[in-house]
């Protein structure tokens, strides 16, 4: 440090005795006394209170020279605790102690991963983006102790850039003789290597996502896990490429070695919001009009379809999540399946939440694995470990998953995101590794029927062949049918034709949609800073008495049932949503009669039963209504009373006259037979002729 005659070192001591943050307390220094209380081995300093400091001195030494630049940071805070405790640092590897660099952002040292050129290699640099994988923690040898096996001669060797060296030769012996490794003599440092990769927003379309290895040493390993969102300060460094020989190339990779590590807030971690963009908000949250103008804001180019708007925006902004004191979750957020026929625009309004959500992720059915959905191991070619890689749920933590064709996905691979919906969590167990990662994550899914088009006389599961233990995990399920409506249908034409002669989307003069931007800044506000809200008594009655009084309808066992406790969990969401939309604290009575005139709105399209005339949960989630299991029950004894008196095979004209004289209609009871025979449970053993599988 002769360069600099001791200024920086005399500065940077200086800053760390003197420092105060707006409150007036000393920063650094009270966590230097601190050191040995908290059995810490590196100090966390914020970049820009330095160059607030002394801006000349460490600017330009962090530029020019950023080893000699930390190596002086290190060694003015070893002399430091050297001299104001020296207990402590007497039991400790020096080199241990180490000065974390964070908060180094600028235009000029702030690198996005697609942009690391060689002109950085060499240069402290701070990127940020997700990580995906991470290596076991190994001890890396630092300082070595040998024995001579000739005359037991004890040498010691400082080890450089990670790689094993012995000594050449003895110097008592002066031979080259064999040497061995004193472990428990020898100095080592937690090691561990990771690949963090770009984050799914900053990737422009169509590009293939750029990933960089980051070397973590010290009390920095292991303190994030696959998903989480990082920002890294470190130098960039290189390491030659080889053959498949062995032989080195002219080519290089490149690495950071870390200095600083910060995990960030998962979502809205990029928001900054000024003191105008703060009131701008307020006097839209105060808006009469607020929650009419964010459903026109959802995908406005396509028109209609206002209920599924209104629940795609109360997805966006979620509910509250809660962990109660024994540990039990409550997730906040929902999840909405869209089922419709072509041409109805569920993968534009997909494309269109991928663009307005702060965190967001697009995927298609077809081409999605389970492993690739949720998390998988993989195999590090360079040290021959298995790591976890995280996925598509995992890293769109805290955001939404929007998932299309749905309906095209492996059914094995599917069964992979049950825990995601309802635990938000995912937990893998393979090659070693067992491990739970979160997934905190709303699903919004559009799937196409099974049968091109939607056939309103089948159950939603005929129609999407989806099983009840998915279907039951979304909170709403809308259903686009494709109606022949002379009056609807010129309206769109008039809309569709409109956009393509101003090529701009129609408004209302009341309620204007709200610039796709200042909305992204809206709900990141709402869901960052805004006073998250709670249930009062006054909805919570009203969301009970509804809850109630739709189960009284299944009293005694005799109706079907039409709501269970998922739905009622779904209310509270959807009616804490609504709350945060106009970023009220309380959840009021108007909130929970909208979310409750959604969820009946949802369960008339797919769970209404036209023979009963009321709603039966079980046409959601199950092959046959509850009015249709109790038709085939009376089938069922019809034919078991025949085949007692004697006939093994029963005639189908016979049955059907029978089960008419007990009030089944002829058309429902031929419809439930081949329901039956559909299940398995009958068959045709000739034309005319049914029998009962005998179990």
């Amino acid at each position: 440090m002769s360069g600099y005659e001791g200024g920086p070192q005399e500065r940077f001591e200086e800053f760390l005795r003197t420092h105060k943050d707006e409150q007036g307390s000393l920063v650094y220094w009270s966590k230097i006394q601190r050191f040995s209380i908290d059995g810490a081995t590196s100090l966390n300093i914020d970049f820009k209170d330095m160059t607030t400091f002394d801006n000349v001195v460490f600017s330009t030494l962090a530029k020019e020279s950023p080893s000699q630049f930390l190596d002086m940071l290190d060694t003015v805070l070893r002399s430091i605790l050297q001299t104001e405790d020296p207990e402590y640092i007497e039991g400790l590897d020096e080199s241990l102690i180490k000065v974390r660099i964070i908060n180094y952002v600028s235009k000029t040292t702030h690198v996005p991963l697609r942009a690391i050129r060689s002109r950085h290699i060499g240069k402290l640099i701070h990127i940020s983006g997700i990580m995906m994988r991470a290596s076991e923690v190994k001890p890396l040898l630092v300082h070595a102790t040998f024995k001579c096996r000739r005359c037991g001669e004890i040498i010691l060797q400082t080890q450089e850039d990670g790689r094993y060296m012995e000594p050449d030769q003895c110097p008592v012996c002066g031979k080259k003789t064999p040497v061995s490794l004193i472990p428990e003599q020898s100095k080592f440092r937690d090691w561990q290597k990771v690949r963090i990769q770009e984050s799914p927003d900053e990737l422009p379309p169509g590009s293939m996502p750029r990933s960089v290895d980051v070397i973590l040493e010290g009390d920095i390993v292991d303190i994030s896990r696959p998903g989480d969102l990082v920002k890294v300060t470190g130098i960039l460094l290189t390491t030659p490429d080889f053959t498949r020989r062995g032989g080195k190339l002219a080519t290089f990779n490149v690495y950071i070695q870390a200095n600083g590590v910060e995990i960030a807030e998962k979502e809205y971690e990029q928001l900054e919001l000024s003191e105008e963009d703060k009131e701008e908000l307020q006097k839209l949250a105060d808006d009469p009009f607020v929650h009419r103008r964010i459903y026109a804001s959802i995908a406005p180019s396509i028109q209609g379809h206002e209920r599924i708007k209104e629940s795609i925006a109360l997805l966006l902004f979620g509910g509250v999540g809660k962990t109660l004191p024994d540990g039990t979750r409550l997730r906040g957020r929902s999840n909405i399946l869209m089922i419709g026929d072509p041409g109805t625009g569920k993968s534009q309004i997909l494309k269109f939440i991928t663009g307005l959500a702060s965190r967001s992720l697009y995927t298609s059915g077809k081409g999605t694995t389970a492993a690739g959905l949720t998390a998988a191991v993989v195999h590090d070619t360079d040290t021959g470990a298995m790591t976890l890689e995280a996925g598509a749920l995992v890293l769109a933590d805290q955001g939404i998953a929007c998932i299309d064709e749905f309906d095209k996905m492996d059914p094995n691979d599917r069964t992979a995101i049950h825990e995601a919906m309802e635990q938000h969590t995912v937990s893998i167990a393979k090659a070693g590794i067992v491990a739970t990662l979160n997934a905190r994550t709303s699903i919004l899914a559009a799937a196409n029927p099974t049968l091109g088009r939607y056939e309103p006389s089948l159950s939603v599961q005929e129609n999407i062949k989806l099983p009840f233990t998915i279907l039951s995990r979304f909170d709403l399920t809308w259903i686009l049918v494709d109606t022949v409506e002379p009056e609807r249908d010129r309206e769109i034409a008039q809309f569709i034709l409109s956009m393509h002669q101003t090529q701009k989307t129609p408004v209302e003069p009341k309620t204007p949609p709200i610039d796709k931007d200042f909305l992204k800044k809206y709900i990141g506000y709402a869901n960052r800073y805004a006073e998250q809200p709670q249930l009062t008594s006054e909805a919570s009655k009203k969301i009970e008495n509804f809850y109630v009084e739709l189960r009284k309808q299944a009293e005694g066992g005799a109706g079907p049932v039409p709501i269970t406790a998922r739905q009622l969990e779904a209310l509270v969401r959807l009616a804490e949503a609504r709350a945060k939309m106009a970023l009220r604290p309380k959840v009021s009575e108007e909130d929970a009669q909208a979310a409750i005139e959604l969820v009946e709105a949802s369960l008339r399209m797919v769970a209404y039963d036209s023979v009963t005339g009321k709603i039966d949960i079980d046409r959601y989630i199950s092959p046959m209504s509850a009015s249709q299991r109790g038709d085939s029950d009376k089938i069922l004894k019809v034919m078991k009373d025949m085949e007692d008196a004697g006939t093994s095979v029963v005639n189908e004209e016979e049955l059907l006259r029978k089960v008419e004289d007990m009030g089944l209609s002829r058309d429902n009871a031929e419809k439930i037979i081949a329901k039956l025979h559909d299940e398995g449970i009958l068959y045709n053993p000739a034309p005319g002729k049914w029998s009962r599988v005998q179990s």
